[in-house]
C-alpha cells in the first residue's frame, strides 16, 4: 500500500510506501504530521542532487515553518525507469551545495 503517489519535478511517478513511511516516522519523529511536506518537496524542490555513488536522488525544499524551526526537508528517492520510491526523508540545516 502507498501513503501517497505523486509526479516529481523530473516527471517520474514517486511513491511513499507504508513501510518507508513507518521507517521515516520511527527514525524521524518530527515528520509525524509532515508527510504532505515530503510530497511538496518532490513536486517543487529548491534543488535536486544526484548521488552517483548511492544512485539516489536528493530532493531539497526550504520550509520556514517546521516542528524543528526553519529547515530544509530532504527527500531521498530511488528512481527506477519512469517511477521511483522514497527511501527516507528528514529535516536538515542546509542543502548539499551550501
Amino acid at each position: 500500500m502507498f501513503i501517497f503517489e505523486t509526479i516529481c519535478k523530473l516527471k517520474k511517478k514517486i511513491r511513499l510506501t507504508e513501510i518507508q513511511g513507518s521507517h521515516i516516522k520511527y527514525r524521524h519523529p518530527e515528520l509525524e504530521n509532515q508527510i504532505e511536506k515530503i510530497s511538496i518537496t518532490l513536486e517543487s524542490p529548491n534543488m535536486i542532487y544526484y548521488s552517483s555513488k548511492e544512485e539516489l536522488y536528493h530532493y531539497y525544499k526550504h520550509f520556514l515553518d517546521t516542528p524543528v524551526s526553519e529547515k530544509y526537508l530532504l527527500a531521498v528517492v530511488k528512481h527506477l525507469n519512469d517511477e521511483g520510491f522514497v527511501v527516507t526523508a528528514f529535516f536538515c540545516l542546509k542543502n548539499k551545495k551550501t
